[in-house]
């Protein structure tokens, strides 16, 4: 017998929708009944450049109050996240929210309340999560090939490229990223928050961080940065890096942005040597244990961790599950994020749990 299709309404049709439609789009077990954007143009486009024909909404109430809507995709700006996920589960849907989960702690709070006392399942989107190159490295840190682990190393390279063309920046996109009573802070806040995931998601929890995050006058550019921390209970550190490279050409499909990661064990040594673009020519995963090198193949191509995200929560549905990104450890990563923050103004380390 067949599997029923979940029914799915993406709620945000601008930049990121590009990424994070297709693989709902194109599960076969999820079926993309409405799309909501306060401008009605661009739901449409999305709707023909996907091939679909579903309702089209300019008012997210009117999301909620389609009883063939059973889940949404929040692709919103951050600081709307709380209000329109209780909104959804009180209304009854499945609610997946694109990352960060709040622009505070308040704010995960209260979608945690609600989801305490919804019958429905609620995660963020988090695509790092779900890169195959990301889920292997976690995969061989479990099976302990690499031993217990010392240090975790993430590294953020931002310079140009004049080819990438495939997720365009829509009007009004950074308006309110660059607006600090919507968003609590710059590229730190919004694009460090998948190295920040990922490393919660390797190492466990975060005792305390220090950090050196450079303020520029564009709000949102914040680099170059260093993040250090302690992890929970282990002899482990891990360090976020965050650069530019303005006269440096970097390879990919997508954005001018490199993703570089180590993890360093007492056995040996995992690189994992991309995610957003494509700068090294090296296998996506690499095992260095002396004078051994094992090279990995998997599918390594950025989009994979959007459709891997959109089948995650797709299957979770179907199997009554929690998919990963829970509430708890959502908040967990907001804390570590704006941890980083407070500690950089303060000049001094600051536990993630103390952030409220």
């Amino acid at each position: 017998m067949a599997k029923r299709k979940v029914r799915l309404a993406i709620v945000g049709c601008g930049t990121i929708s590009r990424a994070g439609g297709p693989g709902y789009v194109g599960h076969p077990n999820c079926e993309v009944v409405a799309l909501c954007d306060p401008v009605r143009e661009r739901a449409e486009e999305r709707a023909k450049e996907w091939g679909i024909a579903p309702k089209i909404y300019t008012g997210y109430d009117d999301v909620l109050n389609d009883p063939n809507v059973e889940a949404v995709e929040l692709l919103t700006p951050t600081h709307m996240h709380p209000s329109q996920s209780i909104a959804a589960l009180e209304a009854g849907k499945h609610v997946s929210c694109q990352k960060p989960v709040s622009k505070d702690v308040a704010g995960a709070d209260q979608i945690a309340r609600a989801v305490k006392s919804a019958k429905t399942v609620f995660r963020v989107t988090e695509n790092f999560l779900y890169y195959p190159p990301i889920v292997k490295a976690k995969e061989l840190l479990d099976k302990g090939v690499i031993g217990e682990p010392s240090l975790i190393r993430l590294r953020t390279t931002t310079g140009r490229n004049k080819k990438y063309e495939r997720i365009k920046l829509e009007e009004g996109a950074l308006t309110w990223r660059r607006d600090p009573k919507l968003n609590p802070g710059g590229l730190i806040f919004d694009s460090g928050w998948h190295r920040f995931a990922t490393a919660v998601w390797w190492g466990g929890g975060i005792e305390r961080i220090s950090a050196m995050i450079t303020r520029t006058p564009d709000y949102l550019v914040e680099s170059p940065s260093a993040c250090i921390w302690k992890y929970t209970g282990r002899d482990c550190l891990g360090i976020l890096e965050d650069v530019l490279t303005p006269q440096m050409e970097i390879r990919g499909k997508y954005y001018p942005v490199d993703d570089f990661f180590e993890i360093v064990g007492s056995k040996g040594i995992i690189w994992v040597t991309r995610c957003t673009g494509e700068l090294l020519d090296l296998p996506p995963v690499m095992v260095i244990k002396g004078s051994e090198t094992t090279n990995i193949q998997v599918p390594s191509d950025w989009m994979e961790g959007f459709n891997g995200a959109a089948a995650g929560f797709v299957d979770a549905i179907l199997k009554d599950e929690q998919p990963m990104m829970d509430i708890a450890f959502s908040k967990q990563v907001l804390q570590v994020t704006l941890a980083a923050y407070q500690a950089s103004d303060s000049g001094k380390q600051v536990a993630p749990s103390a952030v409220k």
